[in-house]
């Protein structure tokens, strides 16, 4: 839109970024500002997912908002351009020192009347409650209550959340008892911290780097028993079956947007996971439907669009093609045709088309493609 084109046109980013050249604080690339144990901390997130973001918020002239995750400060000053005078910018961050910088930052670019604060960011900050909108720049488990509470009742949040080995930045607007999806678009977001520490995460099956069987799941939360279980499931005998089409393409490393994982990962047995072998069994992106107790599964690898590996009997082999078949009428929906509720209290009945996500949540979510 007109007032994100400007709002990155005149905001400065590489006052934001003083510690990198001109031409990297212009590249479409987050630009990393803490570290911890080697890990990223804190960044200054990449313009386009950035520019995506302020779209699905749906900011207007006089817009308070709310933003978790100081950075830079740079996506503040963003806001505050699009919001201008009449509106206001609040950002938080845990960390004292990232609080000072951005104030600084801010400061020299022009934005000084941006409010920064240092506090968790899972509590909001209720002092300058109630907000229009609320922007979170860090990946979340789960929306906040302390959020909800804050948002005025149609007023838009939104929330780049962990969904079963994959994020999703979701807009929801607040009406009365339910979070109403408008929009989602993939992402990937360094992990809240505080208090709602994301637990989620991809855990390795096995540790040796140098072993062929290099294959992660994506899981609530690291369950070493359970990776032991799955490490001897994977030593089974394996036989590679056909599975009467190709799925180049729509593995989500292929392509974010194609809606394949979001359509097979409603099944609770399925497991996202992800190999960075280029010559192994497990290549790239892949979809395990896993039967424990039968020692069975049918599993999808992106290096193997047109076959599926097979582990004990064929059960889930034969389930995965029915849900290929179910997929295949769907149309292939993409990203762009699901629609996400947050319920406050869970709905008396589900009609047909949605269904549940099994997720660690103070609301039921309900996704369904289209309306």
């Amino acid at each position: 839109s007109q007032d994100v084109r400007e709002a990155f046109g005149k905001v400065p980013r590489h006052l934001f970024v003083p510690k990198v050249d001109i031409a990297t604080a212009y590249t479409d690339q987050p630009v990393f500002i803490r570290w911890h144990a080697g890990t990223p901390i804190s960044s200054s997130t990449q313009p386009t997912m950035m520019a995506i973001m302020a779209e699905q918020l749906h900011l207007e002239p006089g817009c308070r908002v709310l933003e978790i995750g100081s950075g830079t400060g740079y996506n503040a000053a963003i806001l505050a351009h699009i919001v201008r005078d009449s509106g206001g910018v609040i950002t938080v961050d845990i960390d004292q020192d990232i609080v000072d910088e951005a104030s600084g930052n801010l400061s020299k670019a022009g934005y000084g009347d941006v409010e920064v604060v240092r506090g968790d960011g899972f509590e909001g900050f209720s002092a300058g409650q109630p907000y229009d909108r609320i922007m979170v720049t860090v990946g979340a488990r789960d929306v906040s209550p302390h959020w909800v509470e804050q948002l005025k009742n149609g007023g838009i949040m939104v929330v780049p959340l962990w969904f079963k080995g994959f994020n999703l930045s979701v807009a929801l607007e607040k009406r009365d008892g339910v979070l109403e999806g408008l929009s989602a678009s993939p992402c990937l977001f360094i992990p809240i911290r505080g208090i709602a520490d994301l637990t989620e995460g991809y855990f390795p099956i096995r540790d040796d780097p140098n072993d062929a069987l290099q294959m992660s799941i994506g899981m609530e939360r690291d369950d070493p028993a359970q990776r032991r279980d799955l490490d001897r499931f994977f030593a089974q005998n394996v036989r590679i079956r056909e599975i009467g089409r190709s799925l180049e393409g729509q593995f989500h490393t292929q392509d974010i947007f194609s809606g394949l994982y979001v359509f097979l990962t409603v099944d609770p047995r399925v497991n996202v996971f992800y190999s960075p072998s280029q010559d192994g069994l497990f290549q790239g992106a892949g979809y395990a439907l896993i039967d424990l107790e039968s020692m069975s599964a049918a599993v999808l690898s992106a290096g193997h669009p047109e076959q599926v590996m097979v582990y004990g009997n064929d059960a889930p082999y034969v389930e995965l093609i029915g849900l290929l078949d179910q997929w295949d009428k769907l149309g292939r929906s993409s990203i762009h045709d699901l629609r996400v509720r947050a319920f406050f209290d869970p709905p008396q009945s589900m009609p047909d088309g949605h269904w549940t996500v099994a997720k660690r949540s103070a609301y039921t979510w309900v996704m369904s493609w289209g309306s």
